[in-house]
């Protein structure tokens, strides 16, 4: 499993000014029937936009 931490930057395009590299602000886990997965809240560091996204626990 990849290990999302606060202040953490990863590599994901912005989806308004498309620079590179956004920082991880929140990391929340979502539990459903079957499995876990992640909630991973980002912001761009260079014009501040707000991003999430879900993503698989991998075993």
């Amino acid at each position: 499993m990849l290990h999302y931490q606060i202040g953490q930057l990863i590599q994901e395009r912005c989806t308004s000014c498309y620079h590179n590299k956004l920082k991880i602000i929140k990391v929340t886990p979502r539990e459903f029937s079957e499995k876990v997965a992640y909630n991973i809240w980002t912001q761009c560091p260079e014009c501040g936009m707000n991003d999430h996204k879900l993503t698989q626990k991998d075993d």
